[in-house]
C-alpha cells in the first residue's frame, strides 16, 4: 500500500513539473535578448530561452532587419564593412535551419549584400523593392498564399514603420539609430488575425 501511495506522488510531481514547464515555456519574455539561431520554428537566444512557435496556428512569420553596417566614408552607394559583412553572414547562421519562402531588398549594394549569404545557402534570388513602393509590397506579401515565411530587409526610417504595418500596433515610436544595425524583429501573424511580435538582438 505504501508503495503505491509512494508512485501515486512521484507520478503527481512528474505531472506537475511537465505542466509547470509547459506554462512557464510558453510565458517566457525573450524581447531584447540576443538571437542565437531560430531552428524550425523555434527561436532561440544566446542564454538558451526558447520560444517555440505553433506551426498550425500561424497565417505567416515576417523576419525584419536592417542594412548590416555600412562604410560611411563612401556617400553614394555604400558597401558593407567588413563587420557588415560578418553580420550579413551571421543572418544566414540564424535563419539556417528554418524555412524562408521570399527574401526582399531594397535596389542598394548595403541592403543587397546584406542578405546576399542568406540568398546563397537558401538557393534564392532576392526579390527588389523601392521604399516609395512599400505600401505595394506589404500589401502583397501579406495578401500572398506562396509566400507565408517572409524576410524583409530595409533602413533605419523603414523597418520600425514596416513593422509597425505589419503589427498593426506601435512596437517603435521613432527610427533607429545611425549607429543601430543589431535589431532582429519576428512579427508572427496568427490565424486569428492577432499577432506576436519578437525584438531581437543579433
Amino acid at each position: 500500500m505504501q508503495l503505491k501511495s509512494l508512485s501515486f506522488v512521484f507520478v503527481l510531481a512528474l505531472l506537475t513539473a511537465f505542466f509547470g514547464c509547459k506554462q512557464e515555456s510558453a510565458v517566457v519574455d525573450i524581447n531584447g535578448k540576443m538571437l542565437r539561431e531560430i531552428q524550425s520554428g523555434t527561436i532561440i537566444t544566446t542564454d538558451g530561452a526558447q520560444v517555440v512557435l505553433q506551426e498550425d496556428s500561424i497565417s505567416k512569420i515576417y523576419y525584419l532587419v536592417r542594412h548590416a553596417e555600412k562604410d560611411t566614408s563612401i556617400k553614394d552607394e555604400p558597401p558593407l564593412t567588413p563587420e557588415g559583412v560578418k553580420r550579413s553572414t551571421k543572418i544566414a547562421e540564424i535563419l539556417r535551419g528554418t524555412r524562408v519562402d521570399a527574401i526582399y531588398s531594397t535596389l542598394t549594394l548595403r541592403t543587397m549584400f546584406t542578405v546576399d549569404s542568406l540568398a546563397d545557402i537558401k538557393a534564392m534570388s532576392i526579390k527588389p523593392y523601392e521604399n516609395k513602393d512599400l505600401k505595394k509590397l506589404l500589401d502583397d506579401v501579406k495578401k500572398s498564399t506562396d509566400f507565408n515565411r517572409i524576410f524583409i530587409v530595409g533602413h533605419s526610417n523603414t523597418i520600425p514603420s514596416i513593422t509597425n504595418t505589419l503589427a498593426g500596433k506601435q512596437i517603435f515610436n521613432k527610427v533607429f539609430e545611425e549607429n543601430e544595425y543589431d535589431n532582429f524583429v519576428i512579427v508572427v501573424e496568427k490565424k486569428s488575425g492577432s499577432t506576436d511580435v519578437y525584438t531581437l538582438k543579433y
